[in-house]
């Protein structure tokens, strides 16, 4: 159809029974159609020339319709390719058949079930990987653990790992119908570092500010226990140096150290202790830092007249009162021994006890002197294993001359006889050899 031709005859050839106003305004829509395809330039036209589009006159617009259109204002990029645009369905996607690692981070609350039902797992492969947790790994998950979960295209966890610290992770591999469970262990590495500082305050304060941590200074206390008291013998602008190796694995702390070497000089004079492969510390000529202890406090053997019994019926009151020690048959007069390197701590005279002493050895153990006829320390002098400290006698409330003499761990009191006591034996022959060897490098240490 010609869209210039005459308006009259195209309304001749619209059907009748529509109104006119209604054949007007198809004749309208149908010049501006036909006029706007029969003119428009092809992509090619439009690409190398702007052109200009006029409606034509005969269609008796009004004048705002026919206003000339500059084709450059639609097409400002001169070199868009046109072409077709290929459907994409949204559906379509890339399944793998291979298994795919899946990380899960453990939240508060969170139990091995609420895990497994959230990521979609049959709550009877929990069961089944429970079975192999001989370890019980998987007991006790903590909120920010990582779990690694290898899970295949059936929803079938294949794999399960479980980072219990920087150098262990548990490993659950499906093997058949079960699991298998096995540890992964990282390699670590130990760097050695040296600390030091000035008593200004107490050793906990001083170690602290050093950089030592809490095990480490009651560790050192515990070294020097024999040969001075931290409380009392520490004076201000003493000094102590510590060696420390930390353990790293991949760059990083796993918090664990171990302390290596430690000196303290406290007066003027230098106390040392290193640590052998043994676990043991030793002075650097590799004698013992333990004070073993005599089993008897007499320098000969004697007669017990009453063993340890905490339910010994009383000599005297005939009432069943706990005999907290042990009973030696030796006449008033005796010489008494310190059974250990101590402190002598008290040195009086008591109504039942008699003239009794008690020494502390260490920070851990004491022992008690009772019905002496006389004493050869007082309180505060330090004595050696061995060392003549008093003479029995018969004092107190007593029934004949004798010793009684008690253990104490930790303020309470055990069997002298069957308490296992420590045991100061030092090193000998290659051993020895080799610990020197090793002192001469923490001295350095100490030095660096």
């Amino acid at each position: 159809m010609n869209p210039l031709r005459p308006i009259q005859t195209l309304l001749q050839e619209i059907p009748t029974q529509l109104p006119k106003r209604h054949k007007y305004g198809l004749v309208l829509l149908s010049g501006l159609t036909l006029s706007t395809a029969v003119m428009m330039p092809t992509p090619n036209d439009l690409i190398e020339q702007p052109i200009k589009i006029s409606l034509p006159a005969s269609l008796n617009l009004p004048k705002e319709a026919k206003t000339q259109v500059n084709n450059t204002e639609f097409f400002t990029l001169t070199h868009d390719e046109i072409g077709p645009v290929e459907p994409v369905d949204a559906l379509d996607t890339i399944v793998s058949d291979e298994p795919e690692w899946q990380e899960y981070v453990v939240q508060p609350g969170d139990t091995l079930s609420s895990i497994f039902n959230g990521l979609g797992l049959p709550l009877g492969t929990m069961y089944t990987l429970l079975e192999a947790d001989k370890a019980r790994s998987l007991n006790g998950i903590n909120p920010g653990q990582v779990l690694s979960l290898l899970i295949d295209a059936d929803n079938q966890l294949q794999q399960l790992k479980i980072k219990r610290d920087l150098l262990h992770t548990r490993i659950f591999t499906l093997a058949g119908n079960q699991f298998e469970s096995t540890l992964e262990t990282e390699e670590s590495s130990w760097e050695s570092r040296s600390l030091s500082g000035v008593i200004n305050g107490s050793f906990y304060i001083s170690g602290r500010n050093a950089g030592l941590s809490a095990t480490q200074i009651q560790r050192i206390a515990n070294l020097f226990q024999w040969q001075m008291n931290f409380s009392r013998d520490l004076q201000q602008g003493d000094t102590f140096k510590v060696v420390v190796e930390r353990e790293f694995v991949n760059g990083q702390n796993t918090g664990k150290s171990e302390l290596k070497a430690a000196q303290i000089t406290n007066r003027g004079k230098t106390l040392m202790a290193f640590r052998h492969e043994d676990g043991k510390f030793y002075d650097e000529n590799g004698d013992s830092l333990e004070r073993g202890f005599i089993r008897t406090p007499l320098e000969r053997n004697a007669r017990i007249s009453s063993n340890f019994n905490l339910t010994r019926k009383h000599p005297v009151t005939g009432r069943v009162q706990p005999h907290n020690g042990t009973d030696f048959a030796v006449p008033v007069g005796t010489p008494v021994i310190a059974t250990s390197d101590g402190v002598v701590v008290k040195a009086t005279r008591h109504r039942a006890a008699g003239i009794y002493l008690v020494i502390r050895h260490g920070r851990q153990y004491s022992t008690r002197y009772l019905h002496l006829s006389r004493l050869l320390v007082k309180k505060g002098d330090k004595v050696s294993r061995g060392q003549r400290i008093a003479l029995s006698g018969n004092t107190g409330r007593s029934t004949g001359p004798h010793l009684h003499y008690e253990f104490h761990v930790n303020n309470r009191p055990v069997d002298p006889r069957q308490v296992k006591l420590p045991m100061a034996e030092g090193l000998n022959g290659s051993e020895r050899q080799q610990f020197l060897s090793r002192v001469e490098q923490y001295k350095r240490g100490f030095a660096g």
